[in-house]
């Protein structure tokens, strides 16, 4: 039930309420909810709560209202490609550029209780005899899951490779938060560049096929990075 006296708005409460009823699977994909008179008998609400809740959640693509049978449940599948996600090396590949790593630091640490390896690259491409430096990656990579990883030399060789070819393991989608930092001076002499302005960096987990974490990583995009988010809805 909406609380009248609370400082959120009643709309606000509604919407809340949907839409965790709609990620939670009570309102099923392709389903309908509740009509706005029930709804209104449902909360006790003005019909114009309703409407407003409702048009807030039309907005964030969770809800289509269908002319003549009502408001319907639609979570449009959203698959983002984001560059060095798929794997540094695959990618540079593909555009038919030569990959570059840098190892910065390889160490094995203790995370959260568990032995974790911790990998700092800067990564690049080379075209001729220079190098355009465009990510520096900082991955933790649990032992647990990859036992003597720490012994391969990631300045010649593909950390997702590896998983693949020597574990069997298949990193497979990436659940990433996206961050503007301030540039650094550590980011300006990595980089090379000069001036001082904001850079993004993506930070979360990349999970297997089962939905398994297998690497914690952060990676901050240098200025020369062409960011693309691909969506397909």
């Amino acid at each position: 039930m909406l609380n009248k006296h609370d400082s959120v708005p009643l709309y606000i409460q509604l919407q809340n309420i949907i839409r965790s009823d709609i990620i939670n699977g009570k309102f099923k994909e392709g389903g309908m909810i509740p009509s706005e008179t029930e709804m209104m008998k449902l909360y006790q609400v003005t019909r114009t709560t309703i409407r407003k809740a409702i048009d807030g959640l039309v907005d964030e693509a969770l809800l289509v209202k269908m002319h003549g049978k009502g408001t319907m449940v639609c979570l449009r599948e959203m698959k983002h490609n984001i560059w060095n996600f798929s794997g540094f090396t695959e990618s540079a590949r593909k555009k038919n550029e030569i990959p570059v790593s840098r190892v910065l630091k390889q160490e094995i640490i203790s995370l959260e209780g568990s032995s974790y390896m911790h990998l700092v690259r800067l990564r690049g491409t080379r075209r001729e005899s220079s190098i355009k430096w465009l990510t520096l990656d900082t991955s933790y990579v649990p032992l647990a899951l990859f036992p003597d990883i720490d012994q391969y030399d990631f300045s010649e060789q593909s950390l997702y490779q590896i998983m693949n070819q020597r574990y069997s393991i298949y990193p497979q989608n990436a659940a990433l938060a996206i961050h503007p930092i301030n540039s650094s001076k550590r980011t300006r002499q990595l980089f090379e560049y000069e001036g001082d302005f904001p850079l993004i960096m993506t930070k979360g987990s990349v999970l297997d096929e089962k939905g398994i974490e297998v690497e914690k990583v952060e990676v901050i995009y240098g200025p020369s990075v062409e960011f693309k988010v691909v969506t397909h809805i």
